[in-house]
């Protein structure tokens, strides 16, 4: 559900808005450092995490908001070196900041009291973040976006406020991505700067390729394959070459060149016939 959550983020702006980001785990990093101080020191109690976990969120939607005033005078490639600098500079903050633990990590952080309770408000804010950007892409607004997706030039032409659209989408899906690192942080209780590194955002893209940019239940169906996939094939033998890290790879290939598109490509599962 956590995966989903920051595949969703993603996909909004990278699938929706046509914004190739490679900064998503910067705002994964803010949205779990922010709910997991607040928690630790000031709140002090369990059944507050949502709330922190919904100020974490913001922090990462305000910071993508101020990246993005001067990084949408970027396009392409330039636009994804730009926002991976970001989570470079994230990173590089938390490891030298002791407050938060620096190169140690920070540790203690409250967690869920069971596994009922995690399911119960990881699988809402899923069920929140999924309903909110499906209904976004449907919009106006995801029309507007899906114009400046086709073609900038004749959207604008046509009255579409582009600079406006580019950084609300950026924004929201920040402020998703900051919301589902919030409930990875409190679902494991210890954070730190190398788990926020670029493998990260290659993990959540991979993601949001493989269900298809632009599908909102893509994002969903392929979290949940690419993280039982590695589970289901710890069953493989296993000797002096772990066979399961070759089969992943080889599954992963076969998808990208069998079908680009990814599962859904721009449809939802409901629209596939």
């Amino acid at each position: 559900m956590i995966n989903a959550m920051m595949a969703l983020g993603l996909n909004f702006i990278t699938g929706v808005a046509n914004q190739f980001s490679l900064g998503s785990a910067g705002f994964i990093a803010l949205g779990a450092y922010t709910s997991a101080v607040l928690t630790k020191e000031f709140f002090h109690a369990w059944y507050l995490i949502p709330l922190t976990a919904l100020i974490g969120a913001s922090v990462s939607g305000l910071a993508g908001y101020l990246v993005s005033i001067p990084s949408f005078r970027l396009k392409g490639d330039y636009l994804a070196i730009v926002t991976m600098g970001f989570a470079e500079i994230v990173r590089v903050i938390f490891l030298n900041w002791n407050y938060v633990g620096a190169a140690r990590g920070y540790n203690g952080i409250m967690k869920w009291p069971d596994f009922s309770w995690a399911y119960f408000v990881t699988g809402s804010f899923l069920i929140l973040t999924f309903t909110i950007l499906y209904h976004l892409k449907i919009s106006c607004f995801g029309r507007n976006l899906w114009a400046l997706n086709e073609d900038e030039i004749a959207a604008e032409v046509m009255g579409t406020p582009v600079a406006r659209s580019k950084r609300t989408a950026f924004m929201i899906s920040s402020f998703f991505s900051g919301l589902a690192g919030a409930m990875y942080a409190h679902h494991l209780g210890y954070i730190s700067p190398g788990s926020f590194g670029f493998l990260m955002t290659v993990n959540v893209l991979i993601i949001s390729v493989l269900g298809g940019l632009g599908s909102m239940s893509g994002s969903v169906i392929a979290a949940a394959i690419l993280t039982a996939l590695p589970e289901v094939l710890r069953s493989l033998p296993t000797g002096d070459i772990d066979i399961r890290m070759i089969v992943f790879p080889i599954l992963l290939i076969l998808m990208m060149i069998l079908r680009p598109q990814g599962l859904f490509g721009r449809k939802e599962i409901w629209d596939t016939k």
